[in-house]
């Protein structure tokens, strides 16, 4: 089965949407693989002005959190966000799936240490 996921690179506009196919197990890093992938080929993703950029600057992921949607669901008892992890990475693809597009997947990307 595939999950579609939109996201974002905040704090700029830029995003994509991927499938994300769920039929093996899925792991934070190729998650992470598919998104860097995805954030180097998309014109959805590229920076204003980037032709100009540094060659050297690389931009790596440093944080992956879900931005639920609130429609549909109460505000005091959901909460606004969920940062990903290995042991939730299950549970969360799963609300996504049911969630059938409403939440976004913020990508928060930073240089490499």
């Amino acid at each position: 089965m595939a999950v579609p996921i939109m996201f974002t690179l905040p704090p700029s506009n830029r995003h994509e949407v991927l499938l994300l196919d769920t039929s093996s197990k899925t792991t934070l890093k190729s998650l992470n693989k598919q998104i860097t992938s995805s954030m180097a080929e998309s014109p959805n993703c590229a920076e204003f002005m980037s032709k100009f950029k540094s060659k050297e600057h690389v931009e790596t992921i440093q944080e992956l959190k879900v931005h639920w949607a609130e429609s549909g669901r109460d505000r005091k008892v959901w909460p606004e966000y969920t940062v990903l992890t290995e042991k939730n990475l299950e549970g969360v693809l799963e609300l996504l799936r049911l969630g059938m597009g409403k939440d976004v997947l913020e990508v928060r990307v930073g240089k490499e240490e």
